[in-house]
């Protein structure tokens, strides 16, 4: 997936470790497995309207431009990802 690719190669870039314990190819598991409470993922906002509309998935906005800071909610999720 590209964007797997390049959120890897930015957290890789910023000194971030992640352990990934389960990876999916499919959007659709993604969002099952985080709106059980099982884990994080980022995606797009426009495939998880649906999730976010019915109150299954909070969103969380990951904005970054270089050379900007990240936002404290993106700080608090890149912080959580690598103490896991």
């Amino acid at each position: 997936m590209p964007i797997r690719r390049d959120v890897d190669r930015f957290l890789r870039e910023q000194g971030v470790t992640v352990q990934v314990t389960v990876h999916f190819d499919n959007l659709q598991m993604m969002k099952e497995v985080v709106a059980h409470g099982a884990g994080v993922s980022i995606m797009p906002a426009r495939v998880m309207r649906k999730e976010i509309a019915q109150g299954r998935l909070l969103p969380v906005r990951i904005v970054h431009r270089k050379r900007k800071r990240f936002n404290r909610a993106a700080e608090a999720l890149v912080g959580a990802a690598s103490r896991e």
